[in-house]
């Protein structure tokens, strides 16, 4: 509450005048300490309302924010995922196509082995067959000196 005897010092002090204890004056102050208090009140009901709004609003924009993080992480890892799927795909596609590639060098390889094998018969039988040729074509020879020379 107000203490009237400090405002009659105070004023005594300040303006050299005296005030009695029933001066209408002091009705005054109490009619403003009245209407400054309801003021009071009600900007303090006014600041507790602002101020539970405001709570409530940042608390949304915290949930709010972890959302969008969330889904920035999600996206983002979606984006990695794929991204190494895509480059698994293009390793093992590579890595296939070396496979056949070697896999082709190696059959034609062993077709060109069978091959060889093929064309070492064949040399082999003509090989043995120009030597029975030349072996007979030596005993006719030596038969014909033979005869040449009996004779």
């Amino acid at each position: 509450m107000i203490d009237f005897d400090e405002i009659r010092k105070e004023v005594a002090i300040r303006h050299n005048i005296l005030l009695d204890k029933d001066d209408p004056i002091l009705v005054t102050v109490t009619v403003n300490d009245i209407v400054l208090s309801r003021y009071v009140d009600v900007v303090s009901e006014r600041y507790e309302a602002a101020n539970r709004t405001l709570t409530v609003s940042l608390q949304q924009q915290v949930e709010q924010s972890k959302e969008t993080a969330a889904k920035i992480i999600t996206d983002a890892s979606d984006y990695v995922s794929e991204q190494v799927r895509q480059a698994i795909v293009e390793a093992v596609n590579e890595a296939g196509n070396e496979l056949k590639r070697q896999i082709g060098n190696a059959q034609a390889a062993g077709r060109d082995a069978v091959t060889g094998g093929h064309n070492a018969k064949t040399a082999k039988k003509s090989a043995l067959i120009a030597a029975t040729v030349a072996g007979t074509a030596a005993l006719i020879s030596i038969a014909a000196m033979i005869v040449v020379l009996l004779k």
